[in-house]
């Protein structure tokens, strides 16, 4: 078959898809002299081997013949019971069973929400800029985002009312808001509380949908947690997304879904084309897991070796970079956001950064409008601490030669930013 029949073959979403240029960009860098900070991988330092081996091992002894089979679509009762009653235990947000699906990573839920809540051309409302897999998930069914701007506290909930105002006197309808509000990925940027409020108060006023995608909201290093939108939640709007990708090992593909029972049922209804179900030994695992206290001490390691590592980046940023790039500092999660100069991409200087064997991942592609040609976003998680300091002293000097080009003259020293 010739390769010009498939084009005409092919479907009008699947025309439309766009392939991640953070997955794209991973391809590249198997040198063994490149430093990474470009994915948001887990450092597999960090993976509880030795504690799951006797786990799996005990899967297999006691419930091989059940952890091996098919499962339900829904999930492995067990563990989506756990996952209820572990909701409101640590969030305050108690879910009843049938409110639990369990799914294949959190990705997979934000397709699913997205198979079926959208229709090509619906609108859908995100921060600016926003996760690229939401975006991602949303423009495989055709819809169009509109993205609200975010600051140093989040998505500014005073822009959403304006926008949904604006769309009312329009007679549009946007399906829903999506969020992640706790380290957001990828900025690192979380929503405070009374912020988180009047977002609810917002949603609830224009008859919104909310999805709440927690994937790093247990990873908090310092200050005090935020409770979930979803734990305010008492008119059923809040669609909440876990996953044990990044608190446990994402090799096991588990995630789920906390929603009214009718989204589960339509969620599990739309599963059951895809994938029928999730990897059932995984979630037996994970289950065995939590239940003999493996995860939650596990989780505490995990900090400790990702809070020392954002400090060594931060220490490396303030020790190498000139004064012109900006950064943050989050309390948890595996991001930092920087802004260079307006005059400066990102896309454009990438390459050179690859030559001189430093990665990371440009702004742009967040921004679902269009914009943050002068940002980046570094992970601190999976770089050793040695190749940490490594590659910022690298991509410094990348940085500074592209700022003497332009300006004429040498960058100014280095200093520390708050």
């Amino acid at each position: 078959m010739k390769k010009s029949t498939y084009a005409n073959l092919y479907s009008r979403s699947s025309n439309t898809m766009k392939s991640s240029e953070i997955r794209e960009l991973l391809k590249l860098l198997n040198s063994p002299d490149m430093i990474s900070f470009a994915g948001g991988l887990p450092n597999p330092d960090a993976f509880p081997i030795e504690k799951m081996k006797p786990i799996v091992e005990h899967v297999m002894q006691t419930h091989a013949r059940d952890a091996l089979q098919y499962g339900t679509t829904e999930g492995h009762n067990k563990l989506r019971d756990v996952i209820a009653r572990g909701m409101g235990q640590q969030y305050g947000a108690p879910q009843a069973l049938s409110n639990i699906m369990i799914t294949n990573g959190s990705q997979q839920g934000l397709d699913l929400i997205s198979k079926i809540f959208l229709n090509p051309g619906d609108k859908v409302l995100t921060a600016n800029p926003t996760y690229l897999g939401a975006i991602m998930a949303f423009q495989a069914h055709e819809a169009q985002i509109s993205a609200i701007a975010l600051d140093e506290q989040g998505i500014i909930p005073e822009l959403l009312e304006d926008k949904l105002e604006y769309m009312e006197q329009r007679k549009e309808q946007a399906k829903f808001l999506y969020l992640v509000p706790t380290f957001q990925n990828p900025t690192g940027v979380t929503i405070p509380l009374k912020r988180r409020e009047k977002i609810y108060d917002i949603i609830c006023r224009h008859d919104l949908i909310l999805i709440e995608d927690d994937p790093y909201g247990l990873l908090r290093f310092e200050g005090k947690r935020e409770p979930l939108i979803k734990s305010m939640d008492d008119e059923n709007r809040v669609i909440y997304l876990g996953t044990f990708s990044k608190i446990l090992a994402p090799g096991f593909r588990t995630g789920w879904i906390a929603a009214h029972e009718e989204i589960i049922r339509k969620a599990t209804i739309a599963k059951q084309a895809q994938d029928l179900c999730t990897n059932n030994f995984g979630q037996y695992c994970i289950f065995e897991a939590i239940y003999h206290d493996i995860l939650f001490p596990h989780i505490k390691e995990i900090i400790t070796i990702y809070k020392e590592k954002r400090d060594l980046m931060i220490d490396a940023l303030k020790e190498f970079f000139p004064k012109e790039v900006r950064w943050n500092k989050p309390q948890g999660g595996l991001f930092l956001w920087l802004v260079l100069p307006e005059f400066m991409s990102a896309l454009t200087m990438l390459p050179r950064a690859i030559e001189n064997n430093v990665a990371y991942v440009t702004g742009e592609p967040f921004f679902p409008n269009g914009g943050g040609h002068n940002t980046m976003r570094l992970n601190y998680s999976f770089a050793s601490n040695d190749q940490i300091k490594v590659g910022i002293e690298r991509l410094s000097h990348v940085i500074k030669n592209v700022i003497s080009e332009n300006t004429g003259g040498i960058a100014e020293d280095f200093v520390s930013i708050p």
